[in-house]
């Protein structure tokens, strides 16, 4: 049977995140999920990666994101 999420991180507690979700990337930002959609609609928004359904952004990405905010 496989583990859970729950289980894995309990298990291996130190391995690091490889990627956020956007609602992560939101929070490390300090900008609302409305905005970080907003953004993505006018083609501003972070590079994306698809895991199946699931969304998510490297922190290289989100970095670059954030980045291209300040020169705004």
């Amino acid at each position: 049977m496989a583990r859970s999420r729950a289980a894995n991180r309990e298990k291996y507690p130190n391995v690091p995140r490889l990627a956020w979700t956007i609602d992560e990337l939101c929070t490390a930002a300090n900008c609302s999920r409305s905005f970080y959609e907003k953004e993505k609609r006018n083609g501003r928004g972070a590079r994306e990666t698809y895991f199946g359904r699931a969304i998510r952004v490297t922190p290289d990405d989100g970095a670059a994101w954030i980045a291209s905010l300040r020169s705004k």
